[in-house]
């Protein structure tokens, strides 16, 4: 019997959020762009199926601009949700571009999205939740919490 791969989380799940396996996180992202995209992903996956999600990821790689930051936060909602490969999902859509855009304020104001993360470290978590919910649109408390820890897996409860 083949034996089953560990959960990981969010950048390399391919388990339903649902599942009982082990939780443990993938790599950390170490760019803006990295973490653009696991963003992305915790967008689209919300309230579909995870396997279903990753199994498409390169169609909506492509149909996204392989979540370029700059050509996200300069495109048109209506322009996107046309092309073939966007899940055609507007408000999906409409948060994308818009943490795109505050991808690139942050990066104005801080150098980098780590860099951001790290003036964040001090804080106390509910600030920090509060900060990045009010940033990001289309995020919940659970998509949050990736950002606030080294460890994603240590502030979800286990099964």
């Amino acid at each position: 019997m083949p034996l089953k791969k560990q959960h990981q989380a969010p950048w390399e799940c391919i388990y339903a959020k649902e599942d009982k396996s082990a939780c443990r996180p993938g790599d950390k992202p170490v760019s803006d762009q990295e973490y653009f995209e696991v963003l992305c992903l915790c967008i689209l996956q919300a309230g579909l199926g995870w396997g279903t999600i990753r199994a498409n990821w390169q169609r909506y790689r492509e149909g996204f601009h392989r979540f370029s930051i700059n050509r996200l936060s300069k495109a048109r909602v209506d322009k996107l949700l046309g092309k073939p490969n966007v899940l055609k999902n507007r408000s999906k859509v409409e948060a994308i571009i818009h943490n795109a855009q505050e991808f690139r304020r942050i990066k104005n104001e801080h150098g980098s999205f780590g860099d951001f993360l790290g003036s964040l470290a001090d804080r106390p978590d509910k600030e920090v939740l509060k900060l990045l919910l009010k940033r990001f649109r289309h995020i919940g408390d659970y998509t949050a919490e990736y950002y606030k820890v080294d460890d994603p897996c240590e502030a979800r409860p286990a099964g």
